[in-house]
């Protein structure tokens, strides 16, 4: 499956995240902490360049967790 949306980052800063990215993952892994299949996309998303910052990961993120929130209200 190709994934036509632009790189908004440098190969370089691609390659920063992706090694911090790695590094996190293992430290996860050691502590038996999974990642959550329905945000992961997010986070792959921002490693590889396709979202340019943490703050517009974290509006993704709050605009996810807000509408569970609400869906789970009576």
């Amino acid at each position: 499956m190709s994934d036509d949306r632009p790189i908004l980052v440098s190969q370089a800063e691609i390659e920063e995240r992706r090694r911090i990215s790695a590094w996190i993952r293992g430290s996860h892994a050691v502590d038996n902490l999974h990642a959550n299949p329905d945000t992961q996309y997010l986070f792959d998303d921002f490693v590889e360049g396709r979202i340019a910052t943490t703050e517009e990961v974290n509006q993704l993120l709050h605009a996810h967790y807000s509408k569970i929130a609400n869906l789970s209200k009576p």
